[in-house]
């Protein structure tokens, strides 16, 4: 309940917690979330920002997702299955009074009256900027006890909201979808031949993550790349980074519940705090993929992490893997494809936060794709060459859409292969290739590699 500056309320206020970026609201006026693993909706109406329990305080149904009108002259949210309307300032029902005339013995209107603790509502403010001081803040409100605190947590009716579906008819009769009438529900409860619907624990999000536990990781935004990639940026707790201190690492990812996972290199500084970012390459048919990328921010994934046998140590320039096998470099080259570059971003994120003690390391980054349309981080790339003396790059793509514009230095078109390794002119005792790409790029770079006498590692 704010618009742009938190409200005051009079029990003792909780955190202020990032939710989202700014831009999250840019395209559309209401955002679903799950924060401490209460079901909240934020709605935007003109330039005032509201935020309420997502789940109606009647039977459960999906609030969030009703119509906005005015009920004397009082902005309302209407719960699209039974017409029940809430005020969004402060969550309260508008209803007709009447009263008992005792001269003409009838019942008269008495004006609009409001219910007290109905639908719990709660702070909202929006800072400018997608920075980690910017972005949508909510402020949950715990006084007092609400009739909408009992489906707060529950998964099940959340699902209405995250759907979008407002199939369950205004008068109550029950669609062939299998839905039973509230009072049916109700009566049921009520003579013991059924049970309330379990309440699930609210899921920790105040916990960073660690390797072997799943743990909920909320979508903060996303945003396309490529044509196939996108850049996802999570949740983390407040002033807490990945506190990592190895590099190469990644983490794996699963839809809630599910034991499909997949693994994926964190491309974001190590040391931001609030959030970090993965870039996640969408397969059409792709059995993970496809379904994270249909996925809006607010919504949770589940991850655990990290994970990774190599470790880069700039100090004394060695390659370590696991403790039991250790490379020394003093070049250090990147032979990568398609979402292969992650692991790559990751490792020039600690080379270029490292300063001084790595910045005479001279690293190559040879890059290919099929078309140029793909190249994932080009801009990033582009500049951290221009930047640095030591950093070369070559952008090799075997499609090129726009032939008579993919020529010149730090451009090959073409597939990657011995002649254009060779030509790099790299000296062996002295260059350590990591290389990174679907499994026949991998075993094509070995063999070249191999012929060269580079040595060489597959990440």
């Amino acid at each position: 309940m704010a618009a742009e500056e938190p409200a005051t309320r009079k029990e003792e206020p909780g955190e202020w917690l990032r939710v989202a970026d700014s831009s999250a609201l840019s395209e559309k006026d209401r955002l679903h979330l799950q924060v401490k693993g209460r079901y909240i909706s934020i709605l935007r109406h003109g330039q005032v920002l509201h935020c309420l329990d997502s789940i109606c305080y009647h039977t459960g149904g999906p609030l969030a997702l009703g119509d906005i009108e005015d009920v004397n002259g009082e902005r309302c949210i209407r719960c699209p299955w039974h017409d029940y309307s809430v005020r969004l300032v402060d969550g309260a029902k508008p209803y007709q009074s009447m009263k008992f005339d005792p001269v003409t013995r009838k019942l008269s209107p008495d004006g609009w009256k409001y219910t007290q603790n109905t639908q719990r509502t709660h702070e909202v403010m929006s800072r400018a900027g997608d920075s980690p001081e910017g972005g949508i803040w909510v402020r949950l409100s715990s006084g007092g006890k609400f009739e909408s605190d009992q489906f707060a947590y529950n998964a099940s009716a959340a699902k209405n909201v995250t759907s979008g579906d407002k199939s369950f008819a205004p008068d109550g009769k029950s669609p062939a979808s299998g839905y039973k009438r509230s009072g049916e529900v109700l009566a049921e409860i009520r003579s013991g031949k059924a049970s309330p619907p379990p309440m699930r624990a609210p899921p920790s999000e105040a916990l960073g993550l660690v390797p072997h536990e799943w743990r909920p990781v909320r979508i903060l935004s996303k945003k396309r790349m490529t044509k196939s990639m996108w850049l996802f940026r999570f949740a983390l707790p407040e002033g807490q980074s990945l506190g990592w201190n190895e590099v190469e690492r990644h983490v794996r990812l699963r839809l809630p519940g599910s034991s499909l996972e997949r693994a994926y290199t964190p491309v974001s500084p190590l040391g931001r705090l609030g959030s970090f970012e993965l870039a996640i390459k969408v397969y059409e048919e792709g059995a993970l993929s496809s379904k994270v990328v249909k996925m809006a921010p607010g919504q949770l994934l589940e991850m655990c992490g990290p994970y990774g046998d190599w470790t880069i140590c700039w100090t004394s320039r060695t390659l370590t893997r696991a403790e039991t096998e250790t490379l020394s470099f003093q070049r250090l080259v990147f032979v990568v494809a398609g979402s292969g570059i992650t692991p790559c971003i990751q490792v020039l994120q600690d080379w270029v936060a490292q300063g001084h003690r790595a910045s005479s390391i001279c690293i190559d980054i040879l890059y290919a794709n099929r078309t140029e349309d793909e190249i994932a981080f080009r801009t990033e790339l582009e500049e951290l060459v221009k930047r640095f003396t030591t950093c070369s790059l070559l952008l090799a793509v075997s499609h090129p859409v726009r032939m008579a514009d993919w020529s010149g230095p730090g451009r090959h078109a073409g597939r990657l292969d011995e002649a254009v390794l060779a030509a790099q002119a790299w000296r062996v005792e002295e260059t350590l290739v990591m290389v990174c790409g679907p499994d026949s790029f991998n075993s094509t770079m070995r063999a070249h590699l191999q012929h060269l006498e580079l040595q060489h590692v597959c990440l």
